[in-house]
């Protein structure tokens, strides 16, 4: 049975998709863009249990997928970092962060979610440069670091 906090997730994803798509798409410095998308499953999995943050990532990875044609790219490497991250990222969810470490964790995850995104392009031959590795591996890391450490300095649920 799906419990409405599930469900209320489920939205805020697809709202998030939606913003992914239409906006952050269109914000691209050489070539690498933010992910959104990575940046609220990173903080799903510090909400909710291992078998929903995977089942929300595939669905929002899959519709992320939809709407920029990659079809099965980010849905695989998104619930595969899910997959790995969750209990770590789970455990280290009752601490009190400062920007940078929360900076750094993100730096961390969106390497790894992009070098696994990277090497599925190159397994699928989906891109054909080089390039393609230092936009993935540098400038959308760092972009997506740099979101969602600006998403937790203006996070309003600080106690």
């Amino acid at each position: 049975m799906i419990k409405s906090d599930t469900l209320r997730y489920l939205f805020i994803g697809l709202g998030m998709v939606a913003v992914q798509v239409l906006l952050f798409k269109n914000l691209r410095i050489f070539d690498g863009e933010a992910d959104l998308v990575l940046v609220y499953l990173i903080w799903l999995c510090t909400k909710q249990g291992k078998v929903e943050s995977l089942i929300l990532a595939g669905s929002l990875a899959f519709f992320q997928d939809a709407f920029t044609d990659l079809w099965g790219l980010n849905m695989f490497s998104k619930t595969v970092v899910v997959f790995i991250l969750h209990s770590y990222l789970n455990r280290i969810s009752e601490n009190r962060f400062i920007f940078w470490q929360v900076f750094l964790i993100l730096l961390a995850v969106a390497f790894l979610h992009n070098l696994i995104f990277f090497a599925l392009t190159m397994f699928s031959e989906t891109f054909a440069s080089g390039y393609v590795f230092w936009s993935l591996a540098v400038v959308s890391t760092l972009m997506t670091a740099i979101i969602g450490g600006f998403l937790h300095l203006v996070r309003t649920d600080r106690a």
